[in-house]
């Protein structure tokens, strides 16, 4: 729930990076090599993992990074025979997350001369270089990938959004002719939505919705969840809340072409927060909730003290009190503490009790 959100090129390049983890799910939660993690309690993440390796070791892999232990994962892929691409990718991928972290994506790269590197491996280390150095610097890729193969989709992907998040958008329009007319490389949905959130942060709702028409009318593509969101952020950014509420509640119900995701409802919830339209968006963050969709900690943290500073202490109090019972095992870390202040509940709970007759905190529970 903490999690950042990323652009859709970021979004879609983790999940190719984690793809093999993905498809083999690591027995062990996150949530509990989280936990051993920030306790310091190394051996025991060793030994949780241990049985694990010969029949998950990518996965493994892309736990022990995510959870900040990416040194740890370095040192494993280099104890593994036969490493694939994925192995390598596993590792690095998570990095992404942070800035700081990104950094170490080349040295890693360099400790591993030897493992496999694909296209992901590319659009990895151009992310990390955008992200790090900026887009130019990445630049070099696209004449001599890594992975030894042409430049592809997602690199051309990766480099467009980070002009785009430069506010250089005839850098990224540059790039997409080239992709286009000189490579021949036909664009997807996510290097749709790189153009889209540009637009979203930058122009007009009708710009937005204009691109989302070319997407689906000239290029035979679906709309995403993370197109319809940012077609919410730019009517949001315009003041324009009923539209956002009317976009959620098509996706909501399946009139649109994807269900929401947990960017939805910290784009609604925001919006709504915004308007200060408090009420309406309590209800969508129950909604999200039952569906497992949470929005970001920020979205909640100024839900939980709009609510109080509005008078309605007790509903700030049942989102808090809502998400320990939801989701007992991620309910945990500073954030947690963040909010159960802003909401004005003790870590002991005892403000749980008080909720426990709550119909919606019932239901949201259930």
């Amino acid at each position: 729930m903490a999690a950042a959100f990323f652009s859709a090129a970021s979004r879609r390049l983790l999940s190719t990076a984690a793809a093999a983890a993905e498809r083999t799910e690591l027995p062990v939660p996150i949530s509990e090599l989280r936990r051993m993690a920030r306790a310091g309690r190394l051996a025991d993440i060793d030994a949780a993992l241990a049985p694990h390796l010969p029949s998950h070791s990518v996965p493994a892999l892309a736990a022990l990074s995510l959870v900040g232990l990416h040194d740890r994962a370095s040192a494993l892929l280099g104890t593994i025979p036969f490493p694939t691409a994925a192995h390598l990718n596993a590792v690095l991928g998570p990095l992404l997350r942070r800035r700081r972290l990104a950094a170490l994506v080349p040295s890693i790269l360099k400790a591993h001369p030897s493992a496999p590197r694909d296209a992901a491996t590319d659009s990895i280390l151009a992310r990390s270089l955008c992200l790090t150095t900026g887009a130019d610097s990445a630049l070099h890729l696209l004449r001599e990938p890594s992975s030894g193969a042409g430049p592809s989709l997602h690199l051309f992907t990766t480099l467009i959004d980070s002009f785009y998040k430069q506010r250089q958008p005839h850098r990224a329009e540059e790039l997409w002719r080239a992709m286009v007319h000189d490579h021949g490389i036909a664009p997807d949905t996510a290097a749709y939505n790189a153009r889209i959130s540009y637009k979203a942060l930058n122009g007009t709702v009708e710009e937005v919705k204009e691109l989302i028409r070319v997407m689906r009318e000239e290029a035979g593509l679906q709309p995403d969840a993370a197109s319809y969101n940012e077609l919410m952020r730019a009517m949001a950014r315009h003041g324009r809340v009923d539209e956002v509420v009317e976009v959620y509640r098509r996706l909501e119900s399946g009139e649109a072409e994807a269900a929401p995701d947990c960017a939805t409802y910290t784009r609604v919830v925001g919006a709504l927060c915004g308007a200060g339209r408090w009420s309406e968006a309590e209800d969508v963050f129950y909604e999200g909730v039952k569906r497992r969709k949470v929005a970001d900690l920020g979205t909640v943290r100024i839900l939980v003290r709009g609510l109080k500073d509005a008078g309605k202490g007790r509903a700030a109090r049942r989102v808090v009190v809502g998400l320990r019972k939801k989701f007992p095992a991620q309910f945990d870390g500073p954030w947690r503490e963040q909010l159960e202040e802003a909401a004005g509940i003790s870590a002991s709970g005892k403000e749980e009790d008080d909720e426990s007759g709550d119909e919606q905190a019932t239901e949201a529970t259930a």
